[in-house]
Order: structure tokens, then sequence, then C-alpha cells
């Protein structure tokens, strides 16, 4: 769990003020009209627009007509304690969260008038109260807040339980509990019952008076802060304090801090909340960088042994990450389902705690640009893997689009890549779809995940982080290679000093990228434009250093992968990877079979295939390159070899 989450936390609601109604009682008449004058609904605006494009058009009728008719939600209960000032809870009116949607609150009275809310007078994130005024309204009527009370007294909530009305309801004081982190002040239990709408309310005595406010419900026990501790805090400032618990997709450790900052008062309720959140932001980055810092160490020699043994042989993405059960970072292997495209495209898709990673080969009649275009990627997707809005009860509707997104801009990971970055509001369910796109040759890789709108700062963080762990695959036809160089922007730090040149009329490719490079003709195959070069980048040791390039070259002849050739930049695999693992490397070291340089040629299945190892002019220690050519209706052995020698020929290595 990333974020606290409060004893009781308030939903949202459709809301209609209904008449004001009570269990049978001994409170008097006067009560009963203070609770009419002096108890409020909060409220926040709902969207004008919805900008979602669906398969069919929504039924409003389904929705009950107190609902869809209300242009308001009602989200918690407050109540006056002076001419100007009301009390409520804090986690109904939230300063803590910054809502891309709900920007404003609102109290709405009996007779439906609406006044917003305007200055934080006191208030306790921690004690879960909020004092405030509204514009444009005083209070003729209040309610007096008394500090005294014995357990087994009658009590009455008051609030306006399930956003269908001011509901009184009795009880008995049952006694009292230290808060749950330190016990430095007590919550009030009592057998009064209440409803999700109800925080914010007060809880009364047979005379009146405000013993408490109202501010949770648990195993049919409600909880509220009692009128002490409201009287004894200090007005001059707003404290917010509160627990958080932290922790990433990559890690297997996690950490809990204590959040705690302050703002002067009187103020704006707009104001509290920016400072609060952007002092918030702030030491999110500082909590999580710790955790990462607590983390084994990455691209170290020790913990990172798998890591620098591992190569992707995919184009979809995979991340390094630690391993729980041996504390080593490691790289995932994702499973993936695969959704069809025209013209020869797919999606690949996956989902993890929360996050979704895509793969989209776009098809083959869509340009380079129009691929990476965040609305036409979310569109895709919402048109090939299904996405619901669930209207009332169980009615769904089909999401097709989201519509244009709210913000694009940059994001350039530690790798030097290039990441566009999106979000959309998705203000019916007040959520923000963050999407990360890596343009590629063929197509992006995508990362996604959907959250409350407040928090997008936060996830953006992570997802930041998810990024620079990231490894994908750069692929394409040749052409498409060709249009990706043409892009300059989209060319990473590690291929800074990448060459590719292809000539259709010579079926000629040249491909250059420190420190080797390789030429290719129709010696080897008859290329084409369709034919494909796969590379995958992963960390490797250079001169003792940690360095990110290419370790692997595929170049297919066509997109059935039959015909290929590979390139691949051995490294001596650390002793704790295991018999196996030192085995395949001693075998290329003495250049036994596939890498012996020799034909191999399968009559059942018309296929040949011929290997070897390639010396570098001035070899790495512990670097081995091997090259490998697969080929069907190969001919002789000496027609298999001579292509062989044209591919050897045109590759140099210099280390």
């Amino acid at each position: 769990m990333k974020y606290y989450t409060p004893l009781f936390c308030v939903l949202c609601f459709f809301a209609f003020l209904a008449p004001l109604s009570a269990q049978r009682t001994s409170i008097s008449p006067e009560t009963f009209k203070l609770v009419r004058a002096a108890v409020f609904e909060v409220v926040i605006e709902k969207p004008q627009e919805d900008p979602v494009s669906y398969e069919r058009e929504l039924n409003w009728e389904s929705v009950p007509y107190a609902i869809r008719s209300d242009k308001y939600y009602s989200i918690g209960t407050a109540f006056a304690i002076s001419e100007q000032e009301l009390l409520s809870a804090f986690h109904v009116i939230n300063l803590g969260s910054k809502s891309m949607v709900y920007e404003k609150y609102f109290i709405r009275d009996s007779q439906k008038n609406i006044y917003e809310i305007d200055t934080i007078a006191a208030g306790s994130a921690e004690q879960d109260f909020i004092v405030f005024t509204v514009k444009g309204k005083t209070f003729s009527e209040h309610f007096t807040l008394d500090r005294d009370f014995e357990i087994g007294d009658q009590v009455y909530s008051i609030g306006n339980a399930l956003g269908e009305g001011i509901v009184l309801r009795s009880g008995l004081i049952l006694g009292t509990v230290p808060e749950q982190e330190s016990g430095r002040w007590d919550l009030l239990k009592s057998s009064a019952d209440g409803n999700p709408g109800n925080s914010g309310g007060p809880l009364v005595n047979s005379d009146g008076a405000v013993i408490a406010l109202v501010t949770g419900l648990r195993d049919n026990i409600l909880y509220s802060v009692p009128a002490e501790v409201i009287l004894d805090t200090p007005g001059d400032s707003l404290q917010y304090r509160k627990r958080y618990s932290y922790g990433h997709l990559l890690l297997s450790n996690n950490m809990s801090k204590v959040f705690e900052t302050s703002a002067p008062l009187p103020a704006t309720y707009p104001v509290l909340r920016d400072k609060i959140t952007g002092d918030y932001e702030k030491k999110y980055d500082e909590a999580m960088s710790d955790l990462f810092r607590e983390a084994p160490p990455y691209l170290t020699i020790q913990n990172n042994a798998w890591l620098y043994n591992a190569s992707i042989s995919s184009v979809f993405p995979e991340l390094d990450f630690v391993d729980k059960n041996d504390n080593n970072w490691k790289m995932s292997n994702l499973e993936r389902k695969s959704y069809t495209l025209p013209d020869d495209g797919f999606i690949l898709h996956t989902a993890i705690s929360g996050y979704n990673f895509y793969k989209v080969n776009k098809p083959r009649s869509i340009p380079l640009e129009q691929s990476v275009n965040p609305r036409y990627l979310l569109d895709l997707i919402l048109q090939n893997i299904r996405t619901d809005r669930t209207l009332w009860g169980n009615d769904k509707y089909r999401i097709l689009s989201y519509g244009e997104p709210a913000a694009v801009s940059e994001y350039t990971d530690t790798l030097g890549r290039k990441w566009i970055t999106v979000h959309w509001g998705i203000s019916f369910e007040d959520d923000v779809l963050i999407m990360y796109i890596l343009p590629l040759p063929n197509g992006p890789a995508l990362i996604t995940t959907t959250h409350d709108s407040s928090q997008l700062k936060v996830y953006e963080w992570d997802i930041q982080k998810i990024c620079d762990h990231s490894h994908i695959a750069y692929a394409g036809t040749f052409n498409e290679w060709k249009s990706f160089m043409e892009t300059k922007n989209f060319i990473p730090h590690f291929f800074k000093d990448i060459v590719f040149q292809w000539e259709e009329t010579e079926q000629s490719l040249v491909f250059n990228n420190d420190p080797f490079s390789i030429t290719a003709d129709k010696q080897v195959f008859d290329w084409s434009g369709l034919s494909e070069m796969f590379l995958a980048p992963s960390w490797y040791f250079r001169d003792t250093a940690p360095e990110y390039g290419v370790r692997k070259i595929i170049l297919n002849r066509d997109s059935r992968g039959k015909e290929y050739i590979v390139l691949y930049k051995g490294i001596k695999p650390d002793p704790v990877l295991g018999t196996n693992a030192m085995e395949s490397w001693n075998d290329r070291v003495d250049e036994k079979f596939p890498f012996d340089g020799k034909p191999a040629i399968s009559v059942k299945d018309n296929t040949g295939s011929i290997g070897g190892i390639h010396r570098a002019a001035h070899p790495a220690p512990n670097t081995l390159y091997s090259l490998y050519l697969s080929m069907e209706n190969p001919g002789s052995e000496e027609s298999l070899s001579r292509r062989f020698s044209a591919l050897k020929a045109g590759i140099a290595i210099r280390e």
C-alpha cells in the first residue's frame, strides 16, 4: 500500500437533500430545528463534458432520476459552529489531494443553495478535522462544542447518510480508544449508526451540543474526534502529518515514513492544497530515492551477475528487477497476449501490479510519425483490448476512445532514450491515464498506468524509474529502419554513432555501431526492403566498467524468420550462474558445434546452418563474438560455406 488510508474513506455519491429523518429519540424539537438550519452537505461539481467515445450510447435512464439530475456529487457533511465557521472532517475536504477534475468544494443547504468554501481557519489532517468559512454566507444558528461526556451517555449521529439527505440516529457512548500511531489523543466510540456521507457530521448529546466529529465506521462502531481535541488544537497553522508506505514494482524492499508539513492560517483552501501537495511531491522524491539507495546496488559486480548475462530475444519490453528470493538483479521474462492488427501489425500486452506493458508492431501502411501519435495508439489499444465503463449497477459500456490527451511532453531516461509522455484525464472516475511511448522502427513500446488524478506526479516518478530499467529491442524492416534513422529525435544515446544504409537496387546493407560493423549484400541473402534487423541492447562490462549497448544483432531475410544471421557478443559468465553457463562459454572458446565453422545440412528439413567465432583485431579479455547463419534450400555445403565467408568478410570488430 503506497498511500495512507484513513480509518474510514468517504465515498462519492450522487446526492439530493431528503427531508430530515430520525430514529425514535428523546432529542428536543429545538435540536431538530438546529439540525435543519446548521447541517449541510459537502458537494463537488460534476464534470460538464465527457470526451469519451463509447461503442453504444449511454443509457442514462438506467440511473435513478435524483442522481442523474443532480449537478453535484455529495461527498460528506459539515455543520456551523459560529456565525462564520463550519466544521467537517479533513478527509472530506482533503487538502492533501489535488484532483485534476474536482477543483472546488462547496456546501449545499436544505434549500439547495450552493456556497463555495473560502478560507480555512483551523484544522489537522492527522486529527481529521477542518474549520472553514464559505463565500457569501453566515449562520444565524449554529452548534456549540462540549468537552464533557460519560460512557453510556445517549448520543446522536447527524449526517448526509449515503448522499441521500440528513439523517439523525441514536446510540450510546461505548468508550474511547487511542489513535493508532502513538496514542496522543483518544477517539470516541459509539453505537450510533453511520454510512458513507456521514463523515464530517456532528455527534451530539441529548441537549444538542456537539461532543465529537464523526470520522469513520468500522464493525458497526462509529468513531469520532472528541470536541476537546478540536478545541485544544492551535489555530495559527494547519498541521499535516500522515504515515506513508513506499515500494516500487522493481524492488523487493519497502519502507514507511511520516510526512509532515504545515502552513500558516488563515488561508484559502487552494493555497493550502498547493502547499501540501507540492511539499509531498518533493518528499516523495526523497523517500523513493532513499528506497532505491537501500536496494541491492545496481550495476556493481555483486548482485548483478544474472543481469550482465541476460540478453533480450523478442521485441517485447523486459525489466530488470530485484528477485526477492536472493536479492539479485535479474531480467524479467514477461508473459504476454497477442492481438492481431491489419497489414501484418499486432499488439503484445501484459499487466503487472497496475502497470500495462505493450509492444505495438504498426501496420505496414502506417508511417512512423503516426505510429507514435498518442491518440492513435490509445484508440488502437481500446479498440482491440476491451475497457469498460460501468454506468450503474452492472450496466457496462465499452470505451473506444478517451479523445485528445490533456498534456504531451518528453522524458529522457538514464539510457538516453526519449519517451513521449502523455496523460488523459478520465473525469467520470477522477482518474488519470498515464502513457509513456518509446518510438521504435517497427512501432513503439508503451508503458501505461491509471490512478487517482491527484497522484499524477507520484506515478510519473514511478513510471520513469520503470523506463530507466526497461530493456527494449530495436527492430524493423530495412525500410522502417531507413525512416527511423531519418527521424534524429528518436535515436537513443547508445546509438549516437550508428550508421544504417540500405540500397534496394543493390540489395546492400551497411550497419555500423561501435565496436562492430556489418556489410552484407546478395552474396549472403537476397535481401529486400522487407528484410528485418533486430538489435538487442543490454548491460555488459567493458574495460572493467559497465556499458550499455548492442550485444546481439539478428538479420532476417524475411518476416518468416527462417533465413537469418546472428552476431552475438558473448561475455564470460560469472561462476554464480552455474555449470551450464560456463560449459556453454567453454564450447564457444573451443569452437565446438555449431560454432566450428563447418556447414551442417538437414536433407529431411531442407535447411542448412553454419557458425563460427569471429576474432577481433584486438580482442577484449573474456569476450567472444559468435556468428551464425541459417537458411532454407541451402544447396551444397560449398554454397553454404561461400555465403558464410561473404558474411564474415563484411564484419569488422574494433575491440
